[in-house]
């Protein structure tokens, strides 16, 4: 760590997700002075471990998980000093650009952030923006949400207005009991660490995607991962999408994606509009978008890279998005990118959407046997009984890494996984 001291500094904000310290901080500390601030679970074993692991990289201090994240965040750098704050995890997005707002540091619009947090907010921003965005309207009670659904129509989601992984969301049809379906909804989002503990939902006209793909192993939507500085829009690649799991649990996805290049160009002019239409300047950005009728229509913007890109990247294009972040943030060129030299697959395996219990896992070694995989990881055994209800974090089964020539055997992987070959359960 001593080596750097002469290097600019950067404040790292640790959150939940991926990538892992291991794959990070050594790309971090080739080129930037670190200081990681991370907040304690109370569990003094993972909390020991973690601080562990990054005692083998840099300097960090145990500073957030309190009422005022921006406030220690801010305190802290006023004493350091750093030239940029960075952050890959969504729920520290907030934190991230308010602090190096209020520092004067490289950050987004202050306009943006709310957007960036609340699915109204940002509907409305879109909206205001002129990039189309389908009906939607507020719930903050039963009665809200049966005034919604004659207002919005249906079929529709009920999402919250500040939600990740797919927590707490739900299709709304008609056959759908609305009483049932709001207990449920606010019972497990006001129980989810992720959500904010608020009972503030948006029911949005459900978006109803069209096949642009060849192959029906591709599900009718996409994400684009770009990275945005001082206002100028970079595009890396379109990732194509695995089909989701109910009610709207992703397993998975390709990367880049297969598509043509008309249909590839046509996404991506969608997703700038919508970057400018929020007022992201300095960020990586991840934009989900609904392959329609109509053309790419947008689900939604996150202020961070989708949950395998930053190893996806590395691996199809050999580029380092973590040093070309870390430059962003403290206002230094970022790298171009290369050709694309292999397509790069994600997995995360989905139970079933409902109660059960799990009778046969494939081992990690197993896992790694397929040629194509250079990562795995699993988050059950047999007997367990997963928790699908969280959304995608709860319900995945496994995480892996795969590469190839092409996409072909990346998708023969995805049906292995979703059949009896690899995971199989007992009902409870």
């Amino acid at each position: 760590m001593d080596a750097q001291k002469n290097l600019p500094r950067l404040v790292f904000l640790d959150g939940p997700g991926p990538p892992p310290p291991e794959w990070y901080l050594p790309k971090l500390t080739k080129s930037f002075e670190v200081h990681v601030l991370w907040a304690p679970t109370g569990d003094a074993e993972r909390d020991a471990l973690h601080a562990g692991t990054l005692d083998r990289y840099c300097a960090h201090s145990p500073l957030l998980g309190g009422d005022d994240a921006v406030r220690a965040i801010v305190d802290f750098s006023r004493e350091w000093r750093p030239e940029g704050i960075l952050g890959f995890s969504e729920l520290v997005v907030t934190e991230t650009h308010a602090a190096a707002l209020e520092l004067g540091l490289p950050a987004n619009s202050p306009e943006s952030l709310p957007a960036l947090r609340s699915k109204e907010a940002q509907r409305t921003a879109l909206a205001k923006g002129g990039v189309p965005v389908p009906g939607f309207a507020s719930v903050f009670s039963l009665s809200d949400l049966v005034r919604a659904v004659a207002e919005v129509g249906l079929p529709a989601v009920l999402k919250p207005s500040a939600g990740v992984g797919s927590m707490a969301t739900y299709p709304v049809t008609e056959d759908v009991d609305l009483s049932g379906l709001w207990d449920t909804a606010t019972s497990r989002y006001t129980a989810d660490p992720r959500g904010d503990g608020s009972v503030h939902f948006v029911l949005e006209e459900m978006l109803i995607g069209e096949r642009w793909h060849d192959d029906p192993r591709y599900a009718p939507y996409v994400s684009v991962e770009s990275l945005v500085q001082d206002g100028s829009v970079t595009h890396c690649a379109v990732t194509d999408k695995f089909p989701l799991s109910e009610p709207f649990r992703e397993n998975g996805n390709v990367f880049p994606s297969n598509l043509p290049r008309h249909r590839i160009d046509s996404i991506l002019e969608c997703a700038t509009q919508a970057i400018q239409a929020l007022g992201i300047r300095n960020s990586m950005v991840h934009t989900e978008v609904m392959l329609t009728a109509a053309g790419p229509r947008i689900i939604e913007v996150n202020s961070r890279l989708g949950g395998a890109a930053i190893e996806m990247l590395q691996l199809s294009f050999d580029y380092d998005v973590v040093t070309a972040m870390a430059d962003i943030a403290t206002g230094r060129p970022i790298a171009p990118m290369g050709p694309r030299l292999r397509s790069t697959g994600q997995y995360v395996p989905q139970a079933p959407a409902r109660d059960v219990t799990l009778a046969q896992v494939p081992t990690v070694e197993q896992l790694m046997a397929f040629e194509e995989v250079v990562e795995a990881e699993l988050f059950y055994q047999a007997g367990d009984r997963p928790d699908w209800a969280r959304g995608t974090s709860g319900g995945k089964l496994a995480r892996l890494i795969a590469t190839s020539e092409s996409p072909e055997p990346l998708l023969d992987l995805a049906d292995f996984l979703a059949s009896d070959k690899a995971f199989t359960y007992v009902s409870d």
